[in-house]
């Protein structure tokens, strides 16, 4: 499981783990925020994964809810930014958004 890896090594920083160029090199929770995994989100959050990390092409996990593929997926998009907010994302996303617009979002 995803908990017994992140802590079968403490000495490592598994809660913002990166994947590799093939996927922008995404951070295991930002991939979690991209498939609306809230469970997965808040176990890395407390396990201290940064909130506004950024993949290679300087992407965040909030900036990631406002692409189209956010809302493909069909899932809540508006909870999980509602998550990202309450943990102390950013409220300027990598497009230049404004707190108005992920507010909007959430809802």
């Amino acid at each position: 499981s995803v908990l017994r890896w992140i802590n079968s090594n403490r000495a490592e920083d598994r809660a913002n783990a990166t994947a590799g160029a093939e996927i922008m090199g995404m951070s295991v929770f930002m991939l979690a925020s991209v498939y609306n995994n809230s469970t997965l989100m808040t176990l890395l959050l407390q396990l201290g994964a940064n909130v506004d990390g950024r993949s290679s092409s300087g992407a965040t996990a909030i900036g990631l809810m406002s692409c189209d593929y956010a809302f493909q997926c069909g899932d809540d998009v508006g909870s999980t930014v509602r998550l990202l907010l309450s943990w102390g994302a950013s409220f300027f996303t990598d497009r230049g958004g404004s707190r108005e617009e992920c507010s909007n979002m959430a809802r």
